[in-house]
């Protein structure tokens, strides 16, 4: 019994110790403060159950209706320089999706301008943020980069 406590404590601390920085920091928000934890927590339920419908990291290229999330946040990442301006301008669009508040101009060629979600502005400033703050998941072309 005593072997398979201590198995148990050594999968346990080599699990915390390889997760990955972005991880770390999310439970630590999430210890420190659970509003943060709550806000976090529904805006990942928000992604994984909308968003995910259609930017989803594992549809087959003729079956997207949109870019992978991690796509998508990469090219926000690239065309900002700070978080504020990253959530900023994720709100801005999603909240009233045109053309022209688009960041992915060809993904908006390719796919067309989203439709609104309908979500609340504190929900998709929560979305920008867990986005923003999150590894998300890579499409598998992209697993090598």
């Amino acid at each position: 019994m005593k072997t398979l406590h201590t198995i148990l404590v050594s999968c346990l601390i080599l699990g915390i110790s390889c997760t990955p920085k972005s991880t770390q920091q999310e439970k630590q928000t999430a210890a420190d403060n659970p509003i943060e934890s709550i806000k976090f927590a529904n805006a990942r339920e928000q992604i994984e159950t909308v968003c995910i419908v259609c930017h989803s990291a594992t549809a087959m290229p003729d079956k997207r209706f949109a870019p992978p999330l991690e796509i998508a946040k990469r090219n926000y990442l690239a065309q900002t320089e700070t978080k504020q301006e990253f959530v900023d301008k994720m709100v801005r669009f999603i909240l009233n999706p045109t053309v022209e508040q688009s960041l992915l101009h060809s993904d908006v060629e390719q796919f067309g301008v989203m439709d609104p979600v309908g979500f609340s502005q504190e929900d998709v400033t929560a979305i920008a943020e867990f986005i923003y703050e999150t590894n998300l998941e890579k499409p598998s072309w992209l697993l090598d980069q």
